[in-house]
């Protein structure tokens, strides 16, 4: 009896000791280079965790995974106390997507703040606390007013998304910030932002209308590449120097761009696929344009230089297949106009740098026509571009001595007039005379034929 008691007692003990192991084992838990995964949470350990966990890989050798889970997987994010930088990250096609993120007690970094989570730190917006319902967002307007930065990838896929209202206090927007947000429409741009980042409004393919402020300094690769529906981009007051490459896809919307007089260079592509362009305004002097530039931008009928001319000009401007045998346009390599021989844009120069540009009279130069451009001429385009009102011709100088002469018209039409009216008396006394003398005639001969 006593042997039973003490082997139930062994086996009782042995399945206390043994059960947290059994637990674990049962548990879906995994770990890796800063993270913890175990039942739907993914605890971020270290700075780089939450990379390593998306960014996962296969072994060439044994064809195993680097580990077993990954976003899709993942219910709930949660920021460790060490944390005190992170990112999101995006894998592919798979976005993370968290029913909720939190905090570990003890973080002196991040809080939460009004369903957003924030770097207090930097005063950087790193993404909503609940990202599952990103699908039902259609205006964001309560963002923090104190945040300076909007985090890379803080609202990457908010297809659903239509407006957005950026904090008066935000001086950058971060690398794929606002990446495929697809049905964006409208975006305020705070007037003290400096830099967008790359890729920043990639895939907005909804965004009619951009107005960046004059603090701006920076537009980052493709950061509004693939937005067909922009109809207005209104850059000419930032100070940017570079125009990267792709920073500008347009489609068939945007009919004229100005850019501004900071600007030293134009990147390959920078100008991509913007197949309703005709207008190019370039306010800076000295500007170097590489080959590609203007991408099968081929609508584009005119390049303005408001300043002076160019110090490098691609021989290879719009990405063609060869050159017209007049030396006057070139062969188009797009998929909808392959082949097509497409006449190159006339260049503009305004009078103030005519010495410069045409010094004896010239009509060419490196095979584009150029031509001066009149200020009038210059006014109306510029004002078409920036949405303002059109002066009429009426209200220019020139246009008094026009007006003049359409004011003494009528007097000169009253002067002619009386010549006339004289004129048309005599003719009708005339013919009243001769009708007089028919019927008298008449009379007469009426009277004899009695007799």
């Amino acid at each position: 009896m006593k042997l039973l008691k003490s082997t139930i007692l062994t086996l009782l003990v042995l399945l206390l000791l043994g059960a947290p192991s059994l637990s674990l084992a049962e548990s879906d838990y995994e770990t890796g280079d800063g993270w913890i995964f175990q039942d739907g949470m993914l605890t971020i350990t270290e700075n780089g965790g939450l990379k390593d966990f998306v960014f996962y890989e296969q072994d060439p050798i044994t064809e195993k995974w680097t580990h077993e889970h990954n976003v899709t997987d993942v219910s709930t994010l949660r920021i460790g106390k060490n944390v005190t930088y992170l990112t999101f990250e995006v894998y592919d096609c798979n976005v993370l997507s968290p029913s909720s993120i939190t905090i570990e007690p003890g973080n002196a970094y991040f809080v939460i703040d009004n369903g957003w989570v924030v770097n207090k730190e930097t005063n950087t917006l790193f993404s909503a606390t609940n990202l599952a319902d990103r699908e039902s967002i259609e205006a964001i307007e309560n963002i923090p007013v104190y945040i300076e930065h909007i985090g890379a990838r803080a609202f990457y896929d908010y297809r659903y998304t239509k407006q957005v209202t950026i904090p008066k206090n935000v001086v950058s927007i971060g690398d794929f910030a606002f990446d495929t947000c697809t049905s964006l429409q409208s975006v305020s741009f705070p007037s003290g932002l400096q830099s967008i980042g790359a890729r920043a409004f990639y895939g907005c393919l909804s965004l009619a209308k951009v107005q960046l402020g004059t603090e701006v300094n920076y537009i980052g690769v493709n950061a509004f590449g693939w937005c067909p529906a922009l109809s207005s981009f209104d850059i000419w007051e930032t100070k940017i120097a570079v125009l990267c490459s792709a920073a500008i896809g347009a489609g068939d919307q945007l009919k004229t761009i100005e850019l501004p007089e900071t600007l030293k260079h134009i990147e390959a592509r920078a100008l991509n696929i913007c197949s309703g362009l005709e207008t190019v305004v370039i306010h800076s002097s000295d500007v170097a344009v590489e080959n590609n530039a203007f991408r099968y931008c081929e609508n584009l009928k005119q390049i303005i230089f408001t300043a002076g001319k160019p110090s490098d000009w691609g021989n290879c401007l719009f990405e063609e297949i060869g050159s017209a045998l007049s030396g006057k346009g070139y062969v188009s390599g797009s998929h909808e106009r392959g082949g097509e021989i497409i006449p190159y844009p006339t260049l503009y120069y305004t009078a103030a740098y005519a010495d410069e540009w045409a010094p004896n009279g010239e009509t060419e130069w490196n095979g584009y026509t150029i031509q001066q451009i009149s200020q009038e001429e210059l006014d109306a385009i510029l004002a078409e571009a920036r949405g303002e009102e059109v002066v009429e011709a009426s209200n220019s100088p020139a246009s008094t001595t026009v007006q003049q002469l359409e004011t003494a018209a009528p007097e000169k039409t009253e002067a002619d007039a009386a010549p006339a009216t004289s004129i048309e008396t005599i003719l009708l006394a005339a013919i009243g005379i001769a009708a007089i003398a028919v019927t008298v005639a008449l009379i007469v001969r009426v009277r004899k034929a009695k007799r």
